[in-house]
């Protein structure tokens, strides 16, 4: 993944992930909880806003328009009246509602972990934010550096997952969640930028998977996952996006 904007806040990151994730760009926010641990020093830098790789080129112009909207707006003149002031006043006072809100809902940030093998380092780690748990991170085959992070809304639940499944220090795969349930992760598994493979789930349950090609006309499979076992499949055998080969599973997996 790629740093797209350094924030000066956890509230200023959230904003631009909210904005990126409206027009369909998935982005993560690193070093948030750092600021609870640096006491009053201000964590300028810590808080960075990362898009997968094949977004980032998008997600800088989104964030360029931005600037520019922002920029603009600065400078329009408008008329001086006792009506603008008020509307002023209360934009501000509603900002600063938000970010009361917002620093009463987050703060102090705990954290709390296990250390698993013993070396002084904690392999699982466990973030709150005013006594409610937002981040889980793990360091599943304990060689120093974390390979899995589940994070969590204000309810405590969970909502995305990103896992690094071969332990090489970049994360491949992304799960979302609803009501605390997987609804479809998505994997770049040639770490190319592209994604290749995509799960589905049901109620929490595994019932589709989708190996993509590299390109739009690459050859593309679909398979159908009953209770752990593959039942069907489909194959685009010319990348038309029509699957014309169609196979049946047994029991064992044959091909019936």
């Amino acid at each position: 993944m790629k740093c797209i904007f350094e924030a000066s806040s956890g509230l200023e990151a959230h904003m631009i992930s909210n904005m990126l994730q409206q027009v369909g760009i998935v982005a993560r926010i690193d070093g948030e909880f750092l600021q609870g641990g640096v006491g009053e020093l201000q964590a300028m830098g810590f808080v960075r806003v990362l898009v997968e790789d094949a977004d980032y080129t998008n997600a800088v112009e989104v964030i360029k328009t931005w600037d520019t909207n922002q920029t603009s707006q600065s400078y329009t003149a408008t008329p001086k009246s006792r009506s603008s002031g008020i509307g002023i006043g209360l934009i501000v006072g509603l900002l600063l509602g938000v970010g009361a809100t917002f620093l009463a809902f987050n703060t102090p940030v705990t954290l709390e972990g296990i250390d698993f093998n013993d070396d002084g380092k904690l392999d699982e780690k466990y973030v709150y934010r005013d006594d409610r748990l937002t981040r889980i991170e793990m360091d599943r085959n304990l060689d120093g550096s974390i390979d899995n992070i589940h994070l969590f809304s204000r309810k405590s639940m969970i909502y995305k997952s990103e896992t690094d499944d071969n332990f090489d220090g970049i994360f491949e795969s992304t799960t979302t969640y609803s009501r605390g349930n997987p609804v479809m992760q998505i994997i770049d598994s040639d770490q190319d930028g592209i994604i290749d493979i995509k799960s589905y789930y049901e109620h929490g349950v595994l019932t589709d998977i989708e190996i993509l090609g590299h390109t739009p006309t690459s050859p593309k499979k679909r398979q159908k996952i009953s209770m752990y076992k593959l039942i069907s499949s489909e194959f685009d055998s010319n990348g038309d996006d029509i699957y014309d080969k169609k196979y049946s599973y047994d029991y064992y997996e044959q091909i019936k």
